[in-house]
């Protein structure tokens, strides 16, 4: 290739798992052109936010472009960029099949379109509505040549969903260092230190969104059952994420119950890999969609097992039974059952913990992640 485009479909400094993937996908594109700083360009919907941190402080091939954009004048521009910088590969992360700027990156000399996913890209389909589906894909000449998806599951959400061709799409797992996120029992106190939590509770831990397909309700019903039902005292819920405001209608839920001393919400931080050191087990609550979070691998990776919803996509984030648990999804008593399964079986908890460590290092670390990315890359490249 002659120069590749890195497309992202937010703003820059989004931040959460974004940032981790901005970093990989420069690390793929340096790969792919041979180090060649002038030959890797990223774009991003707004700069507002500023430059962004996530890529090397002396990289300046960075300028804004919204590939969601309908106006002619944003095509024609970006139509220019590509010429003048002899772009012929272009990364994009979540991008559909269809946009109104795809046919401006052709225009401008883009040989190959690669599409990354971190989400699920339909509901699933069948009979006509799915016929019609890859009737439309295929008319969509402009649009990607192939499709990365983070799970097996997110990918059938777009053979089986939006009806692109099996062949078009492949899955790449994200990945962690995990000489970063690690257990290190020297350092379990850090988190009741820092949090205050006192230290005969055992710390189960969320780190995400605040959005309601995340499922923090079903935390907080889970929280309140175990204390008002089961009568645990032995355990305390950290949910970090929340900013301006947004854990103030969970903590409505938690009004006048016993259940509001074990609760806590540490907001956005930047210190997790250390809190994780010293908590019991990781949660995933999630009722809407939801992808192979880099969270879940976070908390594995630093030695503990997950309680995750058994949603296409976040249930590959375990193997049910062997480094975590799987809980019919929204069903929050459920949800408290296998907490206190794991409440009740110290050595369980630690044989699944070793395990998902296991399993990361085997499987889900940012050195097998790039390598993964950039061999479909290249092979897309060469068809």
């Amino acid at each position: 290739m002659k120069a590749i485009l890195v497309m992202i479909h937010c703003p820059s400094n989004t931040g959460y798992a974004i940032a981790t993937l901005e970093a990989a996908f420069f690390k793929m594109a340096e790969a792919l052109v041979g180090n060649d700083h002038s030959k890797i360009h990223f774009s991003y919907s707004d700069l507002n936010a500023g430059a962004p941190k996530s890529l090397p402080e002396s990289f300046t091939n960075v300028i804004a472009f919204d590939p969601a954009s309908t106006q002619p004048e944003d095509g024609e521009r970006i139509k220019g960029y590509i010429q003048a910088n002899q772009i012929d590969v272009v990364f994009g992360f979540d991008q559909p099949v269809r946009r109104p700027m795809y046919p401006y990156l052709r225009a401008g000399g883009v040989r190959k379109f690669i599409s990354y996913w971190g989400a699920p890209m339909s509901s699933l389909n069948t009979g006509l509505k799915l016929l019609a589906k890859r009737v439309e894909v295929c008319l969509s000449r402009s649009g990607p040549d192939h499709y990365i998806f983070e799970s097996k599951g997110m990918q059938q959400t777009a053979v089986y969903g939006r009806g692109i061709a099996a062949h078009n799409t492949s899955v790449t797992y994200i990945g962690i260092d995990p000489d970063q996120y690690f257990p290190e029992p020297a350092k379990k106190d850090y988190v009741y230190d820092t949090i205050q939590i006192p230290r005969d509770r055992k710390v189960f831990i969320f780190t995400g969104h605040m959005e309601e397909r995340k499922g923090v309700r079903i935390l907080i019903e889970a929280a309140k059952y175990l204390i008002e039902h089961q009568h645990r005292r032995d355990f305390h819920l950290l949910i970090l994420g929340n900013i301006n405001g947004q854990e103030a209608r969970f903590l409505q839920m938690l009004e006048g119950s016993e259940a509001a001393q074990h609760v806590t919400f540490g907001g956005y931080r930047n210190d997790i890999k250390y809190l994780l050191k010293g908590c019991y087990a990781g949660l995933i609550a999630s009722i809407g969609w939801d992808s192979f979070t880099c969270s879940s691998l976070e908390m594995a990776a630093s030695g503990m097992p997950l309680i995750v919803s058994d949603l296409i996509g976040l249930n590959e984030t375990v193997e049910n039974g062997v480094t975590g648990f799987l809980f019919p999804t929204g069903d929050a008593q459920a949800l408290a059952g296998k907490m206190e399964h794991l409440l009740q079986n110290q050595s369980l908890r630690n044989q699944l913990g070793e395990a998902a460590r296991d399993r990361v290092l085997k499987k889900f670390t940012t050195a097998i992640q790039l390598a993964n990315l950039i061999e479909t890359v290249r092979t897309v490249d060469q068809q």
